[in-house]
């Protein structure tokens, strides 16, 4: 029976992988081509009619191999998610109009040199269905596009693994961009040269007094940086934290020394009370 079984499912592979995206579409830097998403009813409470719509690749690239999920509801507001695995593409856009029927028609309208497979399904009525996705030269006459349309891009990631979080695309020079609060159990960072050369004997401290007068011409401790350059640059979490625990570590060579001064002073003084007695 399991042979049966694997065999079957062998034999409908091609089509099953067939099945997966409904259309493809090709067009030259001359055309722009409209593809029919589908359609959602107006927006009330009572809609429970929801789209997801797939689109793989996005230009004749070889290497334009990403996949952008969209999420549509439009239970008392119109809401739009927007999911990127892969590598963005700037080739095609999402649309929305009203209908002369009062529903909402989706549309992805494409530019130059375009080459993907597109696929969207319904959930509305009894079953899930899928769309068939039809692809136009232009628009039907009569729609009203709805500007702005708000997609809010919840997940994006590019070809070299760089992920962005609540933005429209990562920021190449991280691996991770956030746009809001993190909250977690535990952040490790790896750091080098960490500040105990601080306590070397060779290292100069300096005196309280040299320290007052930097701070009073410059607003701000030595080697740390400025209000402005935070503001403008952030900052870089694991050199701040060195940057922080070498002045914790000067701080303190600076306390020991007041402590072995005020005991000497502490000890000159009760000698001057003996000999005052």
């Amino acid at each position: 029976m399991m042979k049966k079984l694997l065999l079957i499912l062998f034999l409908l592979q091609p089509f099953i992988l067939m099945a997966q995206y409904g259309k493809e579409v090709v067009a030259s830097p001359s055309q722009q081509l409209y593809v029919f998403l589908g359609a959602l009813p107006p927006s009330d409470g009572s809609n429970f009619q929801k789209m997801k719509v797939e689109i793989l690749g996005g230009a004749w690239e070889s290497y334009s191999t990403g996949e952008t999920v969209f999420y549509i509801s439009n239970r008392n507001e119109l809401r739009i998610t927007k999911f990127t695995n892969g590598g963005l593409s700037d080739r095609y856009s999402l649309h929305a109009y009203n209908n002369a029927n009062g529903n909402i028609d989706f549309y992805l309208i494409t530019s130059n040199w375009i080459a993907m497979a597109v696929k969207s399904c319904m959930l509305g009525g009894d079953a899930t269905r899928l769309i068939v996705n039809t692809v136009t030269e232009s628009l039907p006459a009569g729609l009203v596009e709805i500007t702005p349309l708000n997609i809010k891009p919840i997940l994006t990631s590019d070809y070299d693994g760089n992920m962005a979080i609540n933005m429209a695309s990562p920021d190449g020079n991280y691996k991770l961009s956030v746009n809001g609060k993190m909250r977690t159990k535990e952040v490790r960072v790896d750091a080098l040269n960490w500040p105990d050369y601080v306590f070397d004997d060779a290292y100069p401290i300096g005196t309280l007094k040299e320290l007052e007068s930097y701070i009073t011409a410059n607003k701000h401790l030595p080697d740390m940086p400025t209000a402005k350059e935070i503001e403008a640059n952030g900052l870089e979490l694991g050199e701040m934290v060195k940057m922080q625990q070498k002045k914790i570590e000067e701080l303190t060579l600076h306390l020991i020394s007041l402590d072995k001064k005020v005991g000497a002073l502490e000890r000159e003084n009760r000698k001057l009370k003996v000999k005052h007695k």
